[in-house]
């Protein structure tokens, strides 16, 4: 069970680091320049959260060996939903970079307070529910960033106009949630069925905002 704080960490930050890379992959793919220019500026939003994780796991340490370590269960779960076009890449962004924040915020969250109790010698103490990223919907459209509401709204746009599209997008929602299925169950160790469910009903919601169905 991954409930070291500077494990959650290290996977955390490589997470991020591959949501860049998720991010630059759709510039040339994208249909028009236009896309492509606003994909350069999600990028730089994107970055600025990466960079946070990198600083905090790094605290005078070098953060490679933990991240290295936390790459291959991440890079497989990728593998697994290698987008085909733009358009799938686009879902990518909008669909499953929330639900990897959700995870990894959830999973730091649980990693401080068992941090925090094996510091102490009296009761342990329970995990607020406010705490957790997913613990509500609420919670989890906090988590929303920039470059994901970007995402959502230009396939939202063109799934109204297109019925194939939306079809399309529904069949390969399906394929995206299973990407951060896998990596709860990789690293969530005691509450993978908890955080499964959650991702899952938080991930059809989306699916529903978007105009398609799970």
């Amino acid at each position: 069970m991954l409930l070291d704080l500077t494990k959650s960490r290290a996977a955390a930050t490589y997470a991020a680091l591959t949501e860049l890379e998720r991010l630059a992959a759709l510039i040339p793919a994208a249909p028009a320049l236009a896309d492509r220019m606003a994909v350069a500026d999600q990028l730089s939003q994107r970055h600025r959260q990466y960079r946070e994780l990198l600083e905090e796991l790094e605290g005078g340490r070098d953060p490679e060996p933990g991240m290295t370590q936390a790459a291959p269960a991440v890079d497989e779960a990728r593998r697994r939903v290698e987008p085909g076009d733009w358009w799938e890449g686009l879902a990518a962004v909008a669909l499953c970079t929330p639900l990897t924040d959700e995870l990894f915020g959830a999973l730091l969250a649980g990693a401080e307070v068992a941090s925090d109790e094996s510091d102490e010698s009296g009761a342990p103490h329970e995990t607020a529910a406010a705490d957790d990223p997913i613990a509500t919907d609420e919670a989890s459209d906090a988590t929303s960033d920039v470059p994901v509401h970007w995402a959502s709204e230009r396939l939202r746009a063109a799934i109204e106009a297109d019925s194939v599209l939306a079809a399309r997008i529904a069949l390969w929602g399906r394929r995206l949630v299973g990407e951060t299925i896998v990596l709860a169950r990789e690293f969530g160790g005691e509450r993978y069925p908890e955080l499964a469910d959650r991702l899952a009903a938080n991930h059809l919601r989306r699916l529903t905002e978007l105009g398609v169905t799970g």
